[in-house]
């Protein structure tokens, strides 16, 4: 079997597993508080890192975010995903999640960093959101913003 076949089976077969976890997630996000869900998510390693399993899940949620058409609404629970699957190749990802105001509306957003870079956004598209909620290891609330807006680190 040459590589490039084997890549796409190992693609096909990558997607029969997360496209359940994304349709649960999708669900979830509504029903329970995110807290709980960042702990959820989160999978210990059973390895060393693999930066070539970070680069392949990633891709394939991406896939999977542009084939349901929903890209610009699924921020959640495709961060959540990534959070998950990175987490169980040896990442040690971090999900945010941050406010904007646009129209006198409050935007939200969440996305993922790795080695404190945004996986799938550019920093730049990122700047206007203000960090509210950033979960580490394990699910954990590593830092929130209190009501005056200054940034709070919380004790693990």
């Amino acid at each position: 079997m040459t590589p490039r076949v084997s890549n796409q089976i190992r693609t096909v077969l990558d997607g029969f597993r997360i496209v359940p976890a994304y349709v649960l997630l999708g669900i979830l996000k509504h029903l329970v508080p995110l807290p709980w869900l960042a702990k959820w998510t989160w999978c210990e390693t059973t390895g060393p890192r693999d930066r070539l399993a970070e680069r392949r899940v990633t891709a394939n949620v991406l896939r999977l975010s542009k084939l349901l058409r929903i890209a610009d609404r699924d921020c959640l629970q495709r961060s959540l995903l990534l959070y998950r699957l990175l987490s169980a190749v040896g990442a040690d990802p971090e999900l945010v999640v941050g406010l904007r105001e646009q129209d006198g509306k409050i935007i939200g957003h969440a996305w993922v960093l790795v080695d404190d870079m945004s996986i799938v956004e550019p920093e730049s598209d990122l700047v206007r959101f203000s960090p509210v909620l950033r979960f580490g290891a394990r699910g954990a609330l590593v830092s929130q913003v209190r009501a005056d807006c200054e940034p709070k680190t919380l004790a693990r």
